[in-house]
């Protein structure tokens, strides 16, 4: 095969050496390579054939040039249920029809979808031979290529041209018949990219459902649930896009071991046995000590294992011992004819969804259940050993489980999903009503959330009203939380502290300290009485205070902003004291003020001795309603009467609609406060008068 007769997408995409024979399929390769062997020259590109210590690869079948060693970063492609690759002992196995008959259930393989697990199956498994628990097709290749004939890089893109082939091929024989192929199992139905995705995402939470119930070998729910997708795949709207076997075939003529094969789960056992087929998921319900033996076999023909080891499955004394009448369903039978294209069409097929793999999406999602949240992040107490009205709400409904997967894909405004206390909630009845506003919400939807949610203090009220109007369902168990019911409530969300943030702590607590010991200092050394046409002492001392008190307002205001966890907490609470603080403040200075003399206004134009005068009332009006708003969001968030007292679901709408405005007044006068009003009342009101040579700090000042 010379490079005319290679794929295009093959043979175009090498990059040559200007300045050698070299050629690379990256152009950062070429680069290098013209950096390291030809130094001083600039970069020169040149349209190669196919390297010559890769050439061979092609002289042999596409598809054994790229499978017969498999790289790690292949292998973590393929990390979603129905198309689940790991890697053990130095080879690469596809373990999505293995998974649900894992005696340890299916969530423990799927954990270790993408990944090298060979050190914890080595430590839970030794001397265990896997392949012995396998179909023969389970076992793709070997882990890792040779370096020395080939790189990662250039691996993927022999895949690409293969895919490209593989295409082509399929076009090939689809123009010699009039049939079409489609998805025969559920596993490939959910691999197939031109599947509806609202029928997909029905199929994977059926799936998702059944894998819960394995897990915990509630056989009977698994079973339950099967019929369900069986159900599902049977309506009309539906039937024409798959050959999913919904029923078995008339078994009188005898049961094909093709028929046997697809009844290889822990809730629909088949095995045969020396030419007879036998249906075991009864007893793997009452014997749960053998179903490790048994379920090695679920699906296949275990005639080669018959009497290896007397008394064990399978053997004559087991047969005599355990197995009853009514569990055989009938002799092995021929196999019926297949037709020779569509067995090419689905060898095409089942190649190229191997090398395709799962969709970025799909991938992007699985990703997400990787890192459970656990105590060294997050840890919590039970939320509903804190609000106990919650179990209440919850109380005899069957949630649905959602994996971290399945909720990472719901992002968008139409159907935003979000996981709070391994719980998951439709967020869509919130939006346009949470007090934080929308954009808070949809910057989160698809993650966990838990630790923002507790930033926020969320009472009970909102707590009971979020089940009742968004839960929609609940995390698989072996993705919760491990959430410590011994926790303090400051560690809710706490977080590891640096030695340099300890450090910086303490600084700034030194710091607090001694301005404290100097403004005290000060006001000792400066007690004379003053004029009583100059601001009084007492009023003086209220200016600076509310001062420092405006500028940390503000400041917390923004550290909240742009920090999270506890930080974020501590900073919203102090922001929350300040603003509390002003407020007392204010009311003593208006007191303060009818008892104080009046200073001589400063000389200046009628225009701006007026514009000065609704500046310093602006700040009283601020000074009142900003505190006020906050306050108001909180009485209405957490106090003000709602359902659970009223008996009127309307109330809580009304109550978030007002929180929601209340929030929103504090951050819109906030703003003009910020960008407003301090810079006009500093940059002119203090420094213009101050470049006049008039005392506007010893007007004020309480040092005097």
């Amino acid at each position: 095969m010379g490079p005319s007769d290679m794929h295009p997408s093959a043979c175009d995409a090498f990059f040559g050496c200007g300045y050698c024979s070299e050629a690379y399929p990256d152009e950062k390769q070429l680069s290098v390579h013209i950096k390291m062997q030809h130094e001083g020259q600039k970069y020169l590109s040149v349209p190669a054939p196919l390297p010559s210590r890769e050439r061979r690869l092609l002289h042999q079948p596409s598809a054994a040039a790229i499978s017969k060693d498999i790289p790690l970063s292949e292998v973590n492609r393929h990390c979603t249920p129905e198309d689940c690759w790991v890697a053990l002992n130095g080879k690469v196995y596809d373990l999505s029809e293995f998974m649900d008959r894992h005696p340890g259930g299916p969530t423990t393989i799927l954990s270790w979808a993408g990944k090298d697990a060979s050190k914890l199956f080595n430590e839970i498994h030794k001397g265990v031979k896997i392949d012995s628990y396998l179909r023969p097709e389970a076992l793709l290749g070997n882990l890792g290529v040779d370096e020395s004939l080939m790189s990662d890089e250039f691996w993927h893109t022999l895949r690409e041209a293969r895919i490209v082939e593989i295409r082509e091929e399929i076009d090939r024989v689809l123009s010699q018949t009039s049939s079409t192929h489609k998805a025969d199992s559920i596993q490939r139905l959910l691999q197939d990219k031109s599947l509806d995705s609202g029928l997909k995402t029905k199929l994977q939470r059926l799936e998702t459902q059944k894998r819960v119930a394995l897990d915990s070998e509630e056989y009977d729910k698994a079973a339950g649930v099967k019929k369900e997708i069986e159900k599902l795949l049977a309506a009309q709207d539906v039937a024409h896009l798959h050959e999913v076997p919904l029923e078995s075939k008339n078994l009188s003529g005898g049961i094909p071991l093709s028929e046997v094969a697809r009844h290889n789960k822990p809730h629909d056992c088949w095995i045969a046995i020396n030419r007879s087929v036998y249906d075991l998921t009864d007893f793997l319900m009452h014997h749960p000590e053998q179903r490790n033996s048994i379920l090695a076999w679920a699906g296949r023909d275990a005639s080669a294992m018959w009497d290896k080891i007397p008394g064990r499955f399978p053997s004559k004394q087991w047969m005599e011992f355990f197995m009853r009448p009514e569990a055989k369903m009938g002799e092995v039978g021929e196999e019926p004819e297949k037709d020779s294209v569509m067995e090419q069409l689905k060898q095409l097929h089942d190649e190229l969804r191997r090398l395709e793999g799962p969709s970025k999406a799909d991938i992007e999602a699985a990703k997400t259940s990787v890192k459970v949240p656990g105590k060294t992040d997050a840890p919590t107490l039970s939320e509903e050993s804190r609000f106990p009205k919650l179990a209440e709400i919850s109380a005899g409904k069957e949630l649905p489980f959602f994996t971290r997967a399945e909720v990472a894909k719901h992002t968008s405004s139409e159907e935003p999903y979000m996981i709070i206390h391994n719980r998951v909630y439709n967020l869509k009845p919130l939006l346009g009503s949470h007090p934080g506003g929308d954009d808070i919400l949809l910057s989160k939807a698809g993650t966990d959330c838990t630790k923002d949610f507790e930033v926020f203090e969320h009472s009970e009220k909102a707590r009971v009203q979020r089940d009742r109007d968004l839960l929609v369902g609940q995390l698989v168990p072996a993705e919760n939380t491990d959430w410590s019911a011994d926790a303090q409530v400051s560690q809710v969300v706490g977080e590891e502290v640096s030695e340099l943030m300890r450090y910086m702590k303490y600084k700034v607590t030194d710091v607090a300290l001694l301005a404290v010991g100097w403004y005290v200092y000060k006001t000792l050394q400066n007690r004379k009485p003053l004029s009583q046409f100059t601001y009084s002492r007492a009023l003086r001392h209220l200016h600076l205070i509310m001062a420092v008190g405006i500028f940390g307002a503000v400041g917390t205001a923004q550290a909240a902003a742009n920090t999270e966890g506890q930080t974020r907490k501590q900073m919203l609470w102090w922001h929350k004291q300040s603003g509390l603080a002003m407020l007392v403040a204010l009311i003593l200075r208006v007191f303060f003020r009818l008892k104080s003399g009046i200073p001589p206004r400063f000389p200046g134009n009628p225009l701006v001795q007026m514009i000065e005068t609704q500046s310093l009332r602006a700040f009283y009006l601020l000074a009142l309603m900003l505190p006020m708003s906050g306050i108001a969001n909180e009485y209405f968030l957490k106090w003000a009467p709602g359902s659970d007292r009223t008996g009127n679901a309307g109330d809580d709408k009304r109550n978030d609609r007002l929180a929601k405005q209340s929030i929103d007044a504090h951050k819109l006068l906030g703003k003009f406060l910020q960008y407003a009003w301090l810079p006009f009342h500093l940059g002119y009101t203090t420094l213009y008068h101050y470049s006049q040579g008039r005392g506007v700090v010893r007007k004020v000042s309480p040092f005097i």
